[in-house]
């Protein structure tokens, strides 16, 4: 943490940091090769520091040009990408305490969940190298493609996890992405919502089982607002909406339940689909590492007969989804 500088001694420490960083940049978590993690926050954060109180251009491509040479494609070259580097990199020193925060607590929150994590799957080795890195406020986590190449990566902003998860709910975030590498393994992504739905919800459920009694905040449960109550309390609703929409494609529905402003059924929160995702994951009653291994086939009739008991007990007046359609599987998505 560099604070409180000369000019030209911050300049001299960032450049005598940046050496250090480049030689160690690359780690594996814990005594075996789990997961590759390397921190891009750090050189971030030097740049942010050398380069202050020099033109707003000088300091983006300062930026691009040190963070593409670390992983090409890291920020999109758009003017979009531009604004949101220049709006970062002027914003830094307001919130480096909590930026050194994050970037200091990863590592260990890191290896400490892929610990946990293969307790329950033991065979666990993340497929895609993990970067920590400023998001410019995009995401606290996820995998992305990146260009040129379509190179998948796993991607944890710093920026974001400072303003999310500076407190307990960092290893279960943490185990809700890592069980998105895992699980995509024996389910890949198809594009119907029940896919979608399947997905989050056990990964929701995996954060519950790392963590026992883990609450709503810890689940992710809790953003942008609280999901459980407001779900419970138009429970059929819920449940009518993921029959109706159970095979459907389209990307706004999709939206409507796992988006954070997706425009949900009048009274069901945002992000509603998370949460009925996770009930049915349980009421299936087979334990996390079952559901893990169930492909596209064996998955949707699974989902479909829960999500029917569950109609039923609700007394939700809606068809259930169709016994069989078809699965499909166009672009990847990130998870």
């Amino acid at each position: 943490m560099i604070r409180w500088l000369s000019p030209s001694l911050r300049r001299r420490a960032a450049r005598s940091r940046w050496i250090a960083v480049a030689a160690l940049a690359s780690v594996s978590i814990g005594a075996a090769p789990h997961a590759r993690f390397v921190d891009l926050a750090t050189p971030f954060e030097h740049v942010a520091l050398a380069t202050a109180g020099q033109p707003e251009a000088a300091r983006v491509s300062a930026a691009r040009s040190t963070l593409d040479r670390l992983l090409p494609g890291i920020y999109p070259p758009t003017p979009a990408t531009d604004r949101r580097l220049a709006k970062a990199l002027a914003e830094f020193p307001a919130k480096q305490a909590q930026y050194d925060q994050a970037v200091r607590v990863f590592p260990v929150a890191l290896e400490r969940a892929l610990t946990r994590f293969r307790k329950v799957f033991p065979e666990f080795t993340s497929p895609l190298p993990i970067y920590l890195y400023h998001s410019l406020g995009v995401r606290d986590g996820g995998s992305d493609y990146l260009e040129p190449g379509r190179r998948h990566v796993m991607l944890f902003g710093a920026d974001r996890i400072a303003e999310l998860h500076s407190d307990q709910s960092l290893e279960p975030f943490l185990d809700h992405e890592l069980f998105h590498l895992e699980h995509a393994r024996h389910f890949p992504d198809c594009d119907q919502f029940w896919c979608v739905l399947w997905q989050e919800g056990l990964a929701v459920d995996a954060a519950a089982t790392m963590t026992p009694g883990a609450s709503d905040h810890q689940l992710l449960l809790d953003a942008p607002a609280p999901i459980r109550a407001p779900t419970d309390a138009r429970w059929a609703e819920a449940l009518c909406f993921v029959a109706t929409h159970f095979d459907d494609t389209s990307n706004a529905v999709i939206a409507q339940a796992m988006l954070g402003s997706g425009k949900p059924p009048p009274g069901l929160p945002d992000r509603f689909g998370y949460y009925v995702g996770y009930r049915i994951a349980r009421a299936t009653n087979l334990s996390l590492p079952a559901l893990d291994r169930l492909d596209h086939e064996a998955a949707r009739p699974l989902l479909r007969a829960t999500l029917i008991r569950l109609m039923a007990d609700a007394n939700a007046g809606c068809a259930p989804p169709a016994a069989n359609a078809p699965i499909t599987q166009g672009s990847a998505h990130p998870v």
